[in-house]
This record gives C-alpha cells, sequence and structure tokens, in this order.
C-alpha cells in the first residue's frame, strides 16, 4: 500500500514539473496607468454584472484591473491595470469597449499602498491626481503646512513622468503644496471615486 501511495506522489510530481516545463517560462507582469474619457453618463451603470463581465474577458488576456480613480462627473479615469503588455491592456479594453486615451508604463512606486487598497477620505477632505513631467524628489515639508497628504504615486516607465496621489482640503491647498514643493507639475485632477474590480 505504501509502495503504490510513493509511486503514485512520485508520478504526480513528475507529471507536475513536466506541466510547468512544457508552459514555458511565466510571462511577466507589468504594470500600467489607462487614462480614458467618457460621454456624461457613461459610467452610470457599472455595476457587479459589468465588473464581471470586464474581469472574464481581461482574464483571457491574462489582464488584471486593480482599480480606477475617476474625476467628480465620470467622464475622466485613470486606470492601474497590470498585464503582459501594452498591447494585451489595449486589446482588453477593445474587448470590453471601453476608450483609451493613453496607456503608460508605471513600473515604480515611488510611495506605495497596499495594491487594491481603498482609501477612506476623510469627509472634509478630497483626492487630486498631480500629474508631473518626471520623477521628482519632493519635499513634502509643505504638505503639511497646507493640509495636503500624500497617498500613493507612481513613476513611468520611462522616467519621464509620475502621478501622485493626495488628499487635502482643496483645489488650492493641493496646488500651493505643490508649487511649494518645488516639483513642476503638468495638470491637478480631483478624483473624489475610486472603482473597484469587485
Amino acid at each position: 500500500m505504501m509502495k503504490a501511495f510513493c509511486a503514485a506522489m512520485a508520478m504526480t510530481i513528475a507529471g507536475t514539473c513536466l506541466a510547468d516545463t512544457a508552459a514555458g517560462p511565466a510571462t511577466p507582469t507589468h504594470r500600467y496607468l489607462v487614462e480614458r474619457t467618457f460621454p456624461v453618463g457613461a459610467l452610470d451603470g457599472v455595476d457587479a454584472a459589468a465588473k464581471q463581465k470586464v474581469n472574464a474577458n481581461n482574464k483571457t488576456l491574462d489582464v488584471n484591473w486593480e482599480k480606477s480613480y475617476a474625476n467628480a462627473d465620470k467622464t475622466k479615469t485613470y486606470c492601474v491595470y497590470t498585464g503582459p503588455s501594452e498591447s494585451a491592456v489595449r486589446e482588453a479594453a477593445t474587448l470590453n469597449g471601453l476608450p483609451v486615451d493613453v496607456v503608460t508604463e508605471i513600473p515604480s512606486d515611488i510611495k506605495a499602498e497596499p495594491r487594491g487598497a481603498v482609501q477612506h477620505i476623510d469627509k472634509a477632505k478630497h483626492r487630486y491626481l498631480v500629474k508631473r513631467p518626471s520623477i521628482v524628489k519632493v519635499r513634502g515639508d509643505s504638505d503639511e503646512k497646507y493640509g495636503v497628504t500624500l497617498l500613493t504615486s507612481y513613476g513611468t516607465a520611462d522616467k519621464h513622468g509620475s502621478y501622485w496621489v493626495y488628499e487635502a482640503p482643496n483645489f488650492s491647498a493641493v496646488e500651493s503644496a505643490a508649487k511649494a514643493s518645488g516639483a513642476p507639475f503638468e495638470s491637478i485632477v480631483e478624483i473624489p471615486e475610486t472603482l473597484f474590480p469587485r
């Protein structure tokens, strides 16, 4: 009985090893920020069934939706995805009927948060996305003065850009803190809502 068990285990292990070898090396995963523009009201019907369909289509291409930041009127989103390539992320968007303005690889976290983390924003504060033309060292000493808190940030693969997510009392505070930091910025967008794949 014991010999039969050992033989069965050996066959199972050998089969698993051969299957892994036949599958080849694992495809590397990259992370991307996908900027999208929607008509007013287009995102109002995003429910659990719509998310399930998006996730199923993404899975066929090894693409994973982590989260999306949306502006106040839900006409602009900044979506964080992982996938084997930019073309896979774009193909997933096509399968899902989603627009794509820009896809930017964001492999590095400048300040990380747990992936998929739900950010609870204080009722007296708002959330903003600051786009910068490079990966820069931002002096955070001005943030406290203006009541601004850095939540997370992403650096682009080419090191020619970065995205910073802040909590702040208002647009003026985040703009003042950004100017005082000494780091140039291209745009500041309020992103009050986060959409998650589940």
